[in-house]
């Protein structure tokens, strides 16, 4: 982690509203992108989103060292995704197969136009092969591939041993390969 961030991290701790603030702008791409693979709905995604930046502003003086800050802030939005999931008595393998235009990560403009329609659609595919995994796959799969979190990190998180998290990973991995190789050459 670098210095900057872990500066901002011990002058959140110590009550400074502006680091704070700081802190939640650099972090909120990375908080919307992981619940974005794990919820579809954007109503709940925001809602989640919200409780996720609120326990961050109240429970960041409970932060012990800045190090772990990024375990810390994954285990947040689990929970809070958990939270919010049974608070609202849905489904936790909730299935969401549409996307929007929002979402779709479209390459440079320096690609011809058939490279950008089949990343497009091969972009599609995998994100909505990770919304259609069972919840013990989604989350590690989605912790590991959007965040880049290591393996010991998704373990802390979910609280499950790092063979686990290797074993759910990889089964997601074939899931998805599985959904999407038909739309694929070999």
């Amino acid at each position: 982690m670098d210095e900057n961030k872990t500066n901002l991290i011990n002058r959140a701790k110590n009550g400074s509203r502006s680091a704070l603030e700081q802190l939640i702008k650099l972090e909120q791409n990375n908080i919307y992108s992981t619940l974005l693979y794990l919820k579809k709905d954007e109503n709940d995604l925001y809602d989640i989103m919200q409780n996720v930046l609120i326990k961050i502003a109240t429970k960041i003086n409970q932060l012990n060292n800045p190090e772990y800050f990024s375990t810390w802030l994954n285990k947040i939005i689990i929970n809070s995704y958990y939270d919010y999931m049974r608070k609202n008595k849905k489904d936790l393998n909730i299935v969401f197969s549409s996307i929007d235009e929002s979402e779709r990560n479209i390459p440079d403009t320096k690609s011809n136009p058939q490279e950008k329609i089949l990343y497009t659609e091969l972009d599609i595919l995998i994100k909505n092969s990770i919304r259609n995994l069972p919840i013990h796959y989604k989350i590690p799969i989605a912790l590991r591939e959007i965040q880049g979190l290591s393996y010991e990190n998704i373990s802390q998180i979910t609280n499950t041993t790092v063979g686990t998290v290797k074993s759910r990973i990889a089964r997601a991995r074939g899931i998805i390969k599985n959904e999407i190789k038909k739309y694929t050459t070999e």
